[in-house]
């Protein structure tokens, strides 16, 4: 039987807000996407703003999909994960991460990242089927890419192209230094 398995971290008592899981148990695809996907996407979105740009190439961000459930805590991230494990889990693989940017929180997100809108589809069925059975008052949706980073900027993901205008130039500024302090985060900002 395949398995899900979770960063160790989940195990310690950190300051961390995210854990990671994967079906591969080294995390290998959530490791690689780091800095083969993320990085370059927010340097992208990063280097167009610098240059003034008034319409934004999303290129990854345009390719990436955010299946998402909102639940009280972590212990039911952890439920909802194992029921998924249980009833779903076949031949495809899956990666996520689970908890909150904003540790004050007490609810907490199950996160699914994906490529392809059937991908994006199929995760989404199966996690409402999973949800309903853990906390059938649980928001499930999907989302493009880091809409926390480009929402401010090109509005709702829903109008989003492959090419998109600006929608709110204002935030050009903060969103510049956002991602630098994001992108240069270990060298203190």
């Amino acid at each position: 039987m395949r398995r899900i398995y979770l960063d160790k971290r989940v195990w310690r008592d950190t300051k961390e807000n995210w854990v990671s899981f994967e079906s591969d148990p080294k995390l290998r695809v959530t490791k690689a996407n780091i800095y083969g996907r993320c990085v370059p996407c927010i340097s992208n979105l990063y280097q167009q703003l610098q240059e003034g740009k008034e319409e934004i190439e999303l290129k990854e961000a345009f390719h990436c999909w955010k299946v998402v459930a909102v639940l009280k805590d972590r212990e039911e991230c952890l439920e909802v994960l194992a029921k998924y494990e249980d009833r779903f889990l076949g031949t495809h693989d899956v990666r996520g991460k689970f908890g909150s940017s904003q540790p004050s929180k007490t609810s907490k997100v199950l996160m699914f990242h994906v490529e392809q809108e059937e991908e994006r589809d199929r995760i989404f069925k199966e996690l409402q089927a999973c949800v309903q059975e853990v906390n059938p008052e649980a928001e499930v949706f999907y989302q493009r890419a880091c809409a926390n980073l480009y929402y401010e900027l090109l509005g709702d993901w829903r109008d989003w192209k492959e090419m998109t205008q600006i929608k709110n130039p204002a935030v050009r500024t903060m969103l510049i230094e956002r991602i630098k302090k994001l992108l240069y985060w270990e060298k203190g900002g």
